[in-house]
C-alpha cells in the first residue's frame, strides 16, 4: 500500500509538470452599473468560458480560482451599451492568465439585460364585483381605502404593462358584518416590481336587512263626483328594512294613491303610486300594480 501511494504521488507530480494540457475554465467577471438608475431584468453573467492551454500546475491553480482576479466591466449607459464582444476583453483576460494561454473564448459575446428604474403613482379602487356578503346583507356606506394611491417602482418596461387603477379584492371571504381591516396589494408577477406599502386599509359598513309585509289602503285622487270606485281598495306592500329597525311602519306615513287623470281608457285601469314612504323602508313591492274601476250602486 505504501509503494502504491508513493508511486501514485510521483505520477501525479510528474503529470503536473507537463506543459501541453488543454482544458476549459470559467474566468470571473464583475459587472458594475448605477443601480439607482437601472435594474437588471435577469441575472447578469458572472463569468466567461474559456478554452486554455498550459502547464499542469498553472491550470490546476486556475481551476481552483487562484490568480484570477475578476475582470471589471463598467456600464455607463446599459440601455445602449448592453453587450460586449469577446474580442473586446480577450487581451485583458490573457494578461491576467499568463503563462496560461487562451485558445478561444466559448461565448461570442456577453449580453446585459437591464432597464431603466422608475416609479409611478397609481390609484387604488375596491373591486366590489368580487365582494361576497352573507345572505340578506348589504353595503350601507361608502367604501373607503387608505391610502387611495400608492407608489410602484421597478423596470420601466414592466410598469408600462400595469393596468390602472389597481383593484383591491377581498378574495373568497364572506362578510356578515362591517369591515375595517387590511388587505394585501396584488402581486405583479415579478419581485422586481415593488410598492411603497404592502397592505391597504378597507372600511365599509355591512347591514343585515329583512323583508316584511303590510296591507295598506289606496287613496283615490281627482275622482270628484265620479260614481266609480276602485277594485281593490287595499294592497299588500312587501318591503325591506334593517334587521335592527324597531319602528313599526304603521307609526309613520306610507301613502298609496291612484289618480283618475291617469286612467287607461282601453282597459279601465289606473296605476298605483307610492307617493310617500318612511326613510327606513327600501325596495317596496306592491302585490299588484294597478286597480280597476267599478260602478257604484
Amino acid at each position: 500500500m505504501l509503494c502504491i501511494i508513493i508511486s501514485t504521488t510521483f505520477w501525479f507530480f510528474s503529470a503536473l509538470n507537463k506543459s501541453d494540457y488543454v482544458t476549459q475554465i470559467d474566468y470571473p467577471i464583475e459587472v458594475k452599473y448605477n443601480d439607482s438608475l437601472y435594474v437588471a431584468l435577469s441575472t447578469l453573467p458572472n463569468n466567461v468560458s474559456l478554452e486554455v492551454a498550459g502547464g499542469g500546475w498553472d491550470l490546476m491553480l486556475r481551476a481552483f480560482g487562484f490568480g484570477m482576479s475578476p475582470l471589471l466591466i463598467e456600464l455607463d449607459n446599459p440601455l445602449v451599451d448592453n453587450y460586449r464582444l469577446s474580442s473586446s476583453f480577450r487581451q485583458d483576460i490573457a494578461s491576467r492568465l499568463d503563462p496560461v494561454s487562451i485558445n478561444f473564448i466559448t461565448d461570442d459575446s456577453l449580453i446585459f439585460n437591464l432597464d431603466k428604474r422608475t416609479s409611478i403613482e397609481v390609484e387604488l379602487v375596491f373591486d366590489s364585483t368580487q365582494l361576497k356578503l352573507a345572505p340578506n346583507r348589504r353595503i350601507t356606506s361608502e367604501i373607503l381605502l387608505s391610502p387611495s394611491r400608492i407608489i410602484v417602482s421597478g423596470p420601466q418596461s414592466m410598469l408600462d404593462t400595469i393596468k390602472q387603477p389597481i383593484r383591491i379584492s377581498t378574495g373568497e371571504v364572506e362578510f356578515a358584518k362591517s369591515v375595517d381591516q387590511k388587505f394585501s396589494i396584488k402581486d405583479f408577477g415579478s419581485n422586481l416590481v415593488k410598492t411603497n406599502i404592502d397592505e391597504v386599509s378597507v372600511k365599509f359598513e355591512v347591514t343585515e336587512f329583512m323583508r316584511k309585509e303590510i296591507e295598506l289602503p289606496i287613496r283615490a285622487l281627482n275622482f270628484g263626483g265620479n260614481s266609480k270606485s276602485i277594485i281593490p281598495d287595499r294592497v299588500v306592500v312587501s318591503y325591506e328594512t334593517k334587521a335592527s329597525e324597531t319602528r313599526n311602519i304603521d307609526s309613520l306615513n306610507m301613502i298609496l294613491t291612484v289618480d283618475f287623470s291617469r286612467l287607461n281608457q282601453r282597459n279601465g285601469t289606473i296605476p298605483i303610486e307610492i307617493t310617500m314612504k318612511p326613510p327606513f323602508i327600501f325596495n317596496p313591492v306592491l302585490s299588484q300594480g294597478v286597480v280597476k274601476l267599478k260602478e257604484n250602486d
